[in-house]
């Protein structure tokens, strides 16, 4: 009887931390423009050094209804590029998922990940090359000074591909993520 006792209070303590170390609320309704540029880093403005804050460019929160409403466990935290973070890496996505709406295509991209302030979205990379779209998903720090607990966390972002021509366009994101495959009427 100890065990479970002492299983339940370990599992209310390390809900405590997740919550505590969580990010803040992520805005619904981005105000910046998908970048022109296909292969800019998506959470910088057209044209900026991706120094500035925001809400980040090309990344939408929309409502993102996914077949079959996922399992237990497979819901991620939502998160937008903090441009900016340091020792920036890249990190493999562990899902690929697409809604196409008329043209226009938004892509939820999940990955197993850290806590902040030890791993943050720093920024997303898309890059297009005919049909072919390899999004990079790219992470760093706030600070280097903190220690964090080490648990492990399902994220996801948002992003944008913006109105695409007709076509079959294939998207991956490296790491475990099978590549997807959609069609634009």
């Amino acid at each position: 009887m100890k065990t479970s006792v002492r299983a339940v209070v370990l599992g209310v303590i390390a809900a405590l931390l997740l919550a505590a170390c969580s990010a803040a609320p992520v805005p619904t309704n981005p105000t910046q423009p998908s970048p022109t540029d296909p292969s800019a880093p998506i959470g910088t403005e057209p044209g900026g050094d991706g120094s500035g804050g925001g809400s980040g460019g090309g990344i939408a929160i929309p409502d993102f209804p996914l077949p079959g409403g996922g399992q237990p466990g497979e819901n991620p935290t939502i998160v937008v590029p903090k441009p900016g973070r340091l020792n920036v890496h890249p990190v493999g996505a562990a899902k690929v998922e697409a809604r196409v709406d008329g043209r226009r295509v938004l892509v939820r991209v999940s990955w197993w990940s850290g806590v902040e302030p030890c791993s943050v979205l720093d920024s997303v990379l898309v890059e297009r090359n005919g049909t072919n779209v390899t999004i990079t998903i790219r992470e760093g720090a706030d600070r280097l000074d903190v220690a964090c607990i080490e648990i492990a966390m399902l994220k996801a972002t948002i992003v944008d591909l913006g109105e695409l021509e007709p076509g079959t366009y294939t998207i991956s994101a490296g790491g475990d993520a099978t590549p997807i495959q959609v069609i634009v009427r």
